[in-house]
């Protein structure tokens, strides 16, 4: 089930109201998961991008990558199936560049290092379809299970989770964190 919460002043903590169901709109009868916001500037829209496991047609009944809308009443409109981001595996979690233009996936899909990786997926304008997701590869991802991607406001700070086990890790969801260069403006 996707649930919003909102506070007035974006430094206040603790000044969050009570969360509320989004509805049956956009929630389900199956499981509705891992939300990732966007408010797309470019285009006067503020996006959801959620997983699901809403059977075929469209999705597969494992989890799908959908996104809705939110409406000029400010409800949010019907999930909407995103057929270039969803894998024939579990797609769980997503983490989308501030500018829209990057997609961070974690998936269980062919040509993966482990279980479940980390892949990204780009596009040229925020009013583009996404390009075919590419996995990150070893450098980030193990043969264990990585996944849960969050990135940083200047997108150069990737956080992730992993099940790798090794003398210094723990294999229970270890909290790790890659870097590269910081983009272009």
């Amino acid at each position: 089930m996707q649930y919003v919460s909102h506070r007035k002043d974006n430094r206040d903590d603790f000044g969050w109201e009570p969360t509320q169901n989004l509805g049956c709109v956009i929630n389900s009868i199956y499981d509705d998961a891992g939300p990732t916001f966007f408010n797309d500037e470019a285009n006067d829209v503020t996006l959801l991008y959620f997983t699901s496991t809403r059977p075929a047609p469209p999705g597969g009944g494992n989890f799908d990558i959908y996104v809705s809308t939110l409406q000029p009443d400010e409800t949010w409109g019907p999930g909407v199936f995103v057929a270039e981001l969803s894998g024939p595996g579990r797609d769980t979690r997503t983490a989308i560049r501030r500018d829209g233009l990057e997609i961070f996936i974690s998936a269980d899909r062919p040509g993966a290092v482990g279980s479940q990786d980390l892949w990204v997926s780009t596009r040229k304008t925020s009013a583009d379809k996404w390009s075919t997701p590419l996995n990150l590869g070893a450098v980030v991802n193990s043969p264990a299970f990585d996944g849960a991607p969050a990135l940083s406001w200047d997108a150069t700070t990737l956080y992730f989770f992993s099940e790798r086990t090794d003398v210094t890790h723990y294999g229970k969801r270890d909290l790790y964190v890659t870097t590269r260069t910081k983009l272009p403006d």
